[in-house]
């Protein structure tokens, strides 16, 4: 059946005006992504990114040691956001990004746009996604438009799977705005991966699993997934044990090479208690995917993966590494539900909530077992003094 002309030359936003895309108001305060009055988390090295005004998720001195492909993809802010108070009614973004290039099974609006979260009775909601330009690389869109004027905590979290070059925020005349401080004594978890952990497929910037479970612990993670080149290397894991993070959630598996990996888990393990001798260290094996359901080889490789990696935990363990965790990545994400992958790989933002529902008990259960081992002997005073997350008699709060 042939269309005419005049139907193909129709867009969606000329036949809906609910699809259009608009710049938002232009009476507006603007302020840099780096300015004090907003706080840029999400990122392991923050001093040398504010020193070098970048949002890549490495620093910059990681670029020698890298391949060129994780190279470009640490220039990707996955999990970066802008952290603040205001009581502005209106809140926009002004971003810049690398380029316009698109893949054909994520949607824009994760991959190279901004998605702003309220907390409201201590619970984070969406509340705006500025979607992207399809033409240009620098385009302004609304977050928040007309609200109440009344002070809230707000996150702007930054794309998915585009380089971006520049971010202002812009608020109301006349607004308040603040940093939201760090809590004292909070330390990050980490988690590096592939393009899962990195976020593709998520519809928008702040639901992956990773963030999701970020606005859930209510603590701050790193999201050092790496699409297609998480691979356990140890240039990787000699630069993420600098960070002092509280758990180090390895999630590398499905990008790694069978054939090495008897030999690459334990050596990035190891690499990692060099320096961080007693932190948490939770492995998750590969999610199920919707092929291992009809594809033998494709169920046979999963299978074969987490039975190395059971059995790298299991002889860590017996050798003395308390400290180390192991989740099932069968059980994070089976196969075969409806609406959780785009392809049968990378999960959408549903399958995303319930990869973050499944493993957010596992990751409190690694906590308060690591926190108790921590205080455990303390007196009260040297517990409250070394570790604020120590309660009155050694235990966890």
């Amino acid at each position: 059946m042939k269309s005419s002309s005049a139907t193909k030359s129709l867009r969606i936003d000329q036949i809906d005006r609910n699809f259009e895309s608009s710049a938002g108001k232009t009476n507006l305060v603007w302020m840099d992504a780096f300015d004090s009055r907003l706080s840029l988390r999400g990122l392991g090295w923050p001093k040398e990114n504010y020193r070098t005004r970048t949002f890549w998720r490495f620093p910059k001195r990681a670029e020698k040691s890298v391949r060129p492909d994780v190279k470009v993809l640490s220039r990707m802010p996955s999990g970066v956001f802008l952290s603040f108070f205001t009581d502005s009614p209106d809140i926009s973004i002004r971003m810049e990004v690398g380029d316009v290039n698109q893949m054909d099974h994520m949607p824009a609006s994760g991959m190279a746009g901004a998605e702003l979260y309220l907390r409201v009775f201590g619970v984070w909601h969406p509340a705006g996604v500025a979607k992207p330009s399809l033409t240009e690389t620098l385009f302004q869109r609304p977050l928040l438009e007309d609200a109440a004027r009344t002070m809230r905590e707000c996150r702007v979290y930054l794309p998915l799977y585009k380089g971006v070059d520049a971010v202002a925020l812009g608020f109301g005349r006349g607004a308040k705005v603040r940093p939201s401080p760090v809590p004292a004594g909070q330390r990050p978890v980490l988690f590096y991966g592939t393009s899962i952990t990195q976020g593709g497929c998520a519809n928008t910037a702040g639901s992956d699993y990773v963030a999701t479970l970020g606005r859930t612990l209510d603590t701050e993670v790193l999201n050092l997934g790496f699409s297609g080149n998480g691979r356990g290397e140890p240039e990787v894991a000699k630069l993420i044990r600098e960070v002092e993070a509280e758990i180090f959630v390895l999630d590398f598996l499905t990008n790694a090479d069978i054939g090495k990996l008897e030999e690459t888990l334990p050596n990035f393990i190891r690499l990692l208690r060099e320096k961080r001798r007693k932190a948490p260290i939770a492995i998750v094996s590969c999610p199920a995917f919707d092929q291992t359901l009809w594809n033998p080889a494709r169920r046979a490789t999963v299978d074969r993966k987490r039975d190395i990696a059971m059995r790298s935990y299991l002889d860590l363990k017996a050798a003395g590494d308390s400290n180390l965790f192991f989740i099932d990545g069968n059980g994070i994400l089976p196969a075969g539900l409806s609406g959780a992958y785009v392809d049968g790989v990378h999960p959408t933002s549903h399958g995303f909530a319930i990869m973050a529902e499944r493993m957010l008990p596992q990751l409190q259960a690694i906590r308060s077992r690591a926190g108790a081992l921590r205080c455990a002997g303390m007196s009260p005073a040297e517990s409250r003094r070394r570790d604020p997350a120590c309660g009155e008699k050694g235990t966890v709060k």
